[in-house]
This record gives C-alpha cells, sequence and structure tokens, in this order.
C-alpha cells in the first residue's frame, strides 16, 4: 500500500472534480446536469474510499515504527564520519545463512554470542524484527490495533484501565448534570474503572524447508525468511480473530463485550443482517472493517437490496471485486468460519483491540519430523498476548441501545 500513489490518485480524482464544477461555471450554469452529479458522486466515493485507505497507510507507518524499534542496535562508521544505527545481523549475511548454521553448526562461532532460552536460539533482530513486522496486505487484526511494546523485562504483565461500561453506559458512569447557582448535584456516580492485564504468552510459527534450499543460504535468504514471516503472521492473526484467551490472544469472535446479531434466514447472509450489524456499531473513533471468509463471496456479490438491486458491485462485473461494503473496508480472508457459522461475517473496530509484545523471536529445529522428506522444521516462538479493550456492551445516552465495536453474525 503506497501512500503517496494513494495521495496522487485522490488529488487527480479530486482535480476531475473541480473541473466539472469549473466547466458549467464557464457555461453560465447553475448546476450539474445528471450526468456529471452521477460522475462526481461515483468520484466522491472513490476519493472516500482512498481517503481510508491512506489513514491505513498511515496508522500501518504509525505502528511499523512503533513496533519496530529494535532489541539489540549497534553504531557503525559511514564515508562522512557521522554514525547511525543499524539493526544487529550477529555477523550472519542474511536469514538463510543463520539458520543454515543453527541446523549444522557454525565454525565461525557466532551463534554463542546469541541468547538463549529453553525454546531456542534468539534471532538476531534485524532478521526477526523482519519477521516479526506488520503485514498490511495480508494481516488483520494487528496493523489496526493498539500495540504495546516489549518493554523491560519484555514478557512482564502490562496492566491498563478499562471502563467497566454495561449498565453505567458507554461513559463508565460519567454523567453531565446541570446545576444552577447554589444547587446541589445528586445522584452522580463514581465512573467504575478496572484493570485488563495484559501477559505475553508464548506463540510458535511452524514452517518447512528443503535440505538443498537451505545449503544454498546465499540465494534462498529472503524466501526463507518470508516464509518464516508468513507463518508468524497468519498464526497471530488466526488467535486475534478467533483464540480463546486459553494460553492463546483473546480473540474478536469470543470478545465478552461482542454484540451477536442473530441473522434473518439461517445459513445466508442478507442485505437487512449487514444493516442490523451496522446500527450496533459503536460510533466512536476508529476505522470499521468487515471480516469475511472468501468463501462468501458469492452471497455477498448476488446480495440484493429491497428493490432487488445487486448492492456490492451494482451487478457490473466489470467493477471486480469492490474494496468496500456498504463504505466499509472488506477484508476477504480464509481464517474466519464458513458460511452460515457464527463469525462468518464480522464487523469491527480494531483499534479496540490491544497487543502487547513479549521477548523473542527465537528459533528451534527439527531434522526428524521430515527425514525422509529430506527437510528440516523449524519453529519461530515468540511472546505476545491481545484482548479486546471493551468488556461489556456499551448502552447509549438513550438508556436503552447497546453497542460496541465488535458486532458479530450469529
Amino acid at each position: 500500500m503506497d501512500k503517496k500513489k494513494l495521495l496522487e490518485l485522490l488529488a487527480a480524482k479530486s482535480k476531475a472534480q473541480q473541473d466539472m464544477v469549473n466547466k458549467a461555471k464557464d457555461e453560465k450554469r447553475d448546476a450539474l446536469n445528471d450526468d456529471e452529479v452521477k460522475l462526481f458522486n461515483d468520484l466522491q466515493k472513490e476519493i472516500d474510499n482512498l481517503k481510508s485507505q491512506i489513514e491505513i497507510a498511515e496508522k500501518m507507518e504509525e505502528n511499523e515504527k512503533f513496533m519496530g524499534e529494535p532489541a539489540t542496535k549497534a553504531i557503525i562508521p559511514v564515508a562522512n564520519d557521522t554514525q547511525e544505527e543499524k539493526l544487529d545481523d550477529g555477523g550472519f549475511k542474511n536469514v538463510g545463512e543463520f539458520l543454515n548454521c543453527v541446523k549444522n553448526g557454525d565454525s565461525k562461532g557466532r551463534l554463542k554470542s546469541l541468547a538463549t532460552s529453553d525454546v531456542g536460539i534468539l534471532i538476531p533482530s534485524q532478521f526477526g524484527q523482519s519477521i516479526l513486522r506488520l503485514d498490511g496486505e495480508s494481516e488483520i487484526v494487528m496493523p489496526r490495533s493498539n500495540n504495546i511494546p516489549a518493554g523491560d523485562p519484555p514478557d512482564a504483565p502490562f496492566t491498563v484501565p478499562y471502563f467497566q461500561q454495561g449498565a453505567d453506559g458507554a461513559n463508565g458512569g460519567i454523567v453531565l448534570t446541570w446545576t444552577g447557582e447554589a444547587k446541589t448535584v445528586s445522584d452522580v456516580k463514581d465512573p467504575v474503572i478496572k484493570d485488563l492485564t495484559l501477559t505475553p504468552q508464548e506463540c510458535s510459527g511452524m514452517a518447512t524447508v528443503n535440505n538443498k534450499t537451505l545449503a544454498n543460504w546465499m540465494a534462498s535468504g529472503t524466501f526463507v525468511q518470508n516464509l518464516l514471516r508468513q507463518a508468524w503472521v497468519d498464526g497471530r492473526d488466526y488467535k486475534m480473530l478467533l483464540g480463546s484467551g486459553a494460553g492463546c490472544p483473546l480473540g474478536v469472535l469470543k470478545a465478552p463485550g461482542a454484540i451477536k446479531i442473530a441473522r434473518d434466514t439461517a445459513a445466508t447472509v442478507k442485505y437487512i443482517d449487514l444493516l442490523n450489524m451496522l446500527s450496533r456499531m459503536y460510533a466512536g473513533a476508529g476505522e470499521m472493517v468487515w471480516t469475511i471468509n472468501q468463501t462468501l463471496m458469492p452471497t455477498i456479490m448476488t446480495m440484493v437490496d429491497p428493490a432487488n438491486r445487486y448492492i456490492y458491485n451494482g451487478g457490473d462485473a466489470t467493477k471486480g471485486v469492490p474494496p468496500t461494503l456498504l463504505g466499509i473496508k472488506v477484508e476477504w480472508n480464509g481464517k474466519t468460519p464458513l458460511l452460515g457459522s457464527e463469525g462468518d461475517v464480522m464487523l469491527a473496530k480494531f483499534s479496540y483491540y490491544l497487543t502487547k509484545a513479549g521477548s523473542g523471536p527465537y528459533v528451534a529445529i527439527s531434522e526428524h519430523v521430515k527425514f525422509t522428506t529430506n527437510q528440516t522444521v523449524f519453529k519461530i516462538v515468540a511472546n505476545l498476548d491481545a484482548q479486546p479493550w471493551v468488556k461489556d456492551h456499551l448502552l447509549l445516552t438513550d438508556g436503552k441501545t447497546k453497542v460496541s465495536p465488535y458486532v458479530i453474525l450469529k
């Protein structure tokens, strides 16, 4: 997602709108004609979507900067006698060489200087940070969540406050009371604040590499690093969406503060289901995102409104797969439940989801699991915890309507 290109597209579409307005003025017209109005509105939809994409790109930049602080840094001299910081590579040319040495031994003794734990050898920060890096293209939750860095000690529990919402309302019991002169303020509740504790827990990603590929580490370094990274990224994203909270992150699907909407018709998704979900979304700050299993594409793309009109791409196949549904970004994926199951469609504001990094990543190997196929299995282990920040439904000021930043189709 290139922010510069997105801004260029936004500028071009905004200019196209302005050109239409200028043309109408030049022709002494008081308003745009019907065709121009349609084109203007189409451009505006594209502009709104681009703005959302730019916001995502900016958040990703902030998150990557926030999460990318190296655990170990080295100062290296440069030609102009100034100094710059470089992530520690442990003396290895790439991750392929490092893993080859973990498997076969290192005659240069570089592995001896690396920290170890009961799960393996600490991967040098230059490679470790790349493996754990946020992935805005294939990862749903963490690039949009509130990410708390490891700190020191990295695996220590981290406690943050949250309001006890529920019947006390979306503001945790804080009430605004209008008082005249010399009047007594009565029936004021103290806001109930509770603690939410994040404790980084061990998480493992498994990747299998051919021994021939591993031996040719000079050529395979980037490939192997990407393979390990994808295993880690997919694993943590899956748990942040569906995790039980027992020895792993508590996923959005299991969030105690989630609102679950009963579907209109069993085993399918209808337009009214989406509207009902949207009506229960918390209107506070943050970007909404649909997460939908990709096997629902035929259902969503043929969904109609009460006037029997296609709502997703207007029945125009030339538009391909639009990026938004009801103006909200869609994250198609293969991780969430299948059609008809609870959570096949979820609407969430992941800015109300907390993650806490811990120590790692470490690497351990096994030559035995895939011995007969001449492959080596690598296990990447890091510590991480994640939980929904909102623990109860939020009661709005009308005293009846309950909303949540996590809305799930039952």
